[in-house]
């Protein structure tokens, strides 16, 4: 698709809020098992791709007991309504996961600027999750077994990932997508949203992008977690997401957080990371 450059202006109140909501989602959702006194080492990048002269770095973090066997792996993705957010945000969720024996991968893409959109950051999804798939051996995972993990504006990347594809036939589901999907508050209904449509001016049609609109096919198995009282991504979307997911003979499973809304507390995040961790467990048992 052809890259098209116009103008960032100031934008509207309403704009404003919703990139403040999903970027302090993201922030908090990210500090979920952070205490004051401890540092977590930043790890060492690696180069999955270099676009227009910049280079984009993926972050291991190799389980804590090598087991000799190919693992499970996570890709995080961070969100950030599309614009703000940075890989370093989702460091202590993949440590996590790495602690019980995941291959966990932290991103670093291309956020939507005055140049690029959401459709230059699924392509940087895609590609990270390729280089994965590639370098399976080095990182010890199982490349059929990897989970692509989104909250809020991430879940627009990550579920289209599955429901678009990734142009080809590696992966489970035959289409280079991930071979699972866990999701936190996530934009499935792009369309809907007023952020999305306005970044995708002059890039495309947002329901090319839009996981709702482009499940037509078997999708991976899903997870979705989020407040029941979401007023910034209404889990009625998730509901008609799974819906969709079931009609075409996938598993999708929808978890509601009573009293919740799209920014979750502390308790609800410490549930959201056990959680998936047991779906992926039962997953690929």
């Amino acid at each position: 698709m052809q890259e098209s450059k116009r103008s960032w202006k100031p934008c509207g109140l309403r704009r404003i809020c919703a990139i403040s909501l999903g970027f302090f989602a993201a922030i908090t959702f990210a500090r979920a098992t952070e205490e004051p006194t401890q540092q977590l080492a930043t790890p060492s990048g690696t180069v999955y791709r270099n676009i227009a002269g910049r280079d984009l770095r993926v972050f291991e973090f190799p389980p804590q007991a090598a087991s000799g066997s190919a693992q499970p792996a996570i890709l995080f993705v961070q969100g950030g309504a599309w614009t703000r957010g940075s890989p370093e945000q989702l460091f202590r969720s993949a440590r996590y996961f790495s602690d019980k024996g995941f291959v966990s991968v932290v991103l670093e893409y291309r956020l939507a600027d005055a140049t690029n959109s959401p459709v230059e950051s699924f392509s940087d999804v895609c590609h990270a999750l390729a280089f994965m798939r590639k370098n399976a051996d080095r990182l010890g995972l199982a490349p059929s077994r990897i989970a692509l993990w989104g909250i809020s504006s991430s879940g627009q990347l990550v579920a289209s990932a599955a429901t678009v594809g990734c142009n080809s036939v590696d992966g489970s589901t035959g289409n280079d997508g991930p071979d699972a999907l866990l999701l936190v508050s996530p934009v499935v209904d792009a369309v809907a949203d007023g952020l999305f449509r306005d970044l995708m001016k002059g890039h495309g049609k947002p329901s090319s992008f839009s996981p709702m609109h482009t499940l037509t096919n078997r999708i991976a198995p899903t997870l979705i977690m989020q407040g029941d009282v979401d007023k910034t991504t209404p889990i009625d979307r998730s509901r008609a997401f799974c819906d969709r997911a079931r009609s075409v003979a996938s598993h999708c499973e929808l978890i509601a957080l009573a009293g919740q809304g799209h920014v979750l507390d502390k308790s609800a995040r410490d549930q959201v990371l056990d959680r998936q961790a047991r779906f992926l467990r039962e997953l690929w048992k």
